[in-house]
């Protein structure tokens, strides 16, 4: 879906044509003994959830059209010559029936979107007021501000700032969802985007105690990628491993040749691992670490989303193996060169 995604709607159209075509010729070989009616459903879902209703309606005609051509070159005998032409006006009512869901679903859903989105946006510009104001109290010297206020005014500073980001990423997976999310793809050097990271990790993982180790395979100079989002992915992924690794372990970044053009990145932890019933859903939208077992503090759920939209978006996959007591690996892949 990811992939549709990104493509465009005469695309999206076109496949939904040739999807029609082959279900169509697919019905005829096989004749009236096996049925694909259900099959239809597929490329006018695809038409009506992706590009609207109008495109629903249109591969609908096609696919009842279709329809009633393999019933008609198949040979098929009734006791009424208008009864194939009946048969494809319920069929083409049924197609238009759950068109029309669809395209009223998604508008719903553009609609809820949307509004949410406003919000979040809406957010974005007091909270960044709030947190500048803050930040220049912060700065006040002489008597002004007493001992208490200034680790008040601290306390209320770094909660704007994560609020702000929290806001920020959830723009971020609005805008990697819909497909519009802006990429700088070039060839950057692997080994500084791992470095970058972990330097920005750094004072969080001595004040637990953590190591950090990187490892870098020498077979391995450039990624094709956007070199600021890898960044972030890399930061979320070792603030996540950090939240769950006990004091004198270590938590390692290597980068390593994965299969011929692709490259792969992975966080590794020695925390305390997940579940396998639940590795499966670690990356969906607002499911928090604490509900997996991880321990430690309750994220916004929405960390490993991004990492996993923003590793898709750039051509690239994500997964997680994991083993109770045994820790946690993270792996992301990306292409060398552009595709």
């Amino acid at each position: 879906m990811q992939y549709l995604a990104r493509r465009s709607n005469a695309f999206v159209v076109v496949l939904a044509l040739i999807l029609v075509v082959a279900l169509g010729i697919i019905d005829y070989l096989t004749g009236p003994e096996l049925a694909f009616s259900i099959f239809y459903l597929l490329p006018i879902s695809l038409a009506a959830w992706r590009v609207g209703a109008r495109a629903g309606i249109a591969i609908s005609i096609v696919a009842a059209g279709s329809w009633l051509l393999a019933d008609l070159l198949g040979g098929n005998s009734y006791s009424r010559s208008a009864t194939p032409y009946w048969n494809t006006g319920v069929r083409l009512a049924f197609f238009l029936i759950v068109t029309y869901a669809l395209s009223a679903l998604r508008r719903a859903r553009e609609r809820q979107g949307e509004l949410a989105t406003f919000i979040v946006h809406d957010l974005r510009s007091p909270l960044s007021v709030a947190i500048t104001g803050l930040q220049t109290l912060d700065t006040l010297e002489g008597d002004g501000l007493n001992a208490r206020q200034r680790e008040l005014i601290g306390v209320c500073l770094r909660s704007g700032e994560r609020t702000l980001a929290l806001v920020n990423t959830l723009l971020d997976i609005a805008r990697l969802e819909d497909g519009k999310m802006p990429l700088s793809l070039s060839h950057v050097n692997a080994a500084e985007l791992a470095q970058s990271a972990l330097q920005q990790v750094e004072l969080s993982a001595q004040e637990k105690q953590v190591s950090l180790a990187c490892q870098v395979d020498a077979a391995v100079s450039t990624v094709y990628a956007d070199e600021a989002i890898m960044v972030r992915i890399l930061v979320n992924l070792l603030g996540n491993s950090l939240k769950v690794s006990p004091p004198e372990s270590t938590l390692t970044v290597s980068v390593a040749p994965f299969e011929t053009g692709w490259v792969a990145f992975r966080v590794v932890d020695q925390g305390r691992g997940i579940p396998k019933a639940q590795i499966s859903r670690v990356f969906d939208k607002f499911k928090q670490v604490d509900s997996y077992g991880f321990g430690g503090g309750v994220g916004s759920g929405l960390g490993l989303t991004f990492c996993r939209l923003a590793v898709e978006a750039q051509g690239g996959r994500i997964w997680l193996e994991s083993e109770v007591g045994r820790g946690t690996t993270v792996t992301f892949t990306l292409p060398v060169q552009a595709h």
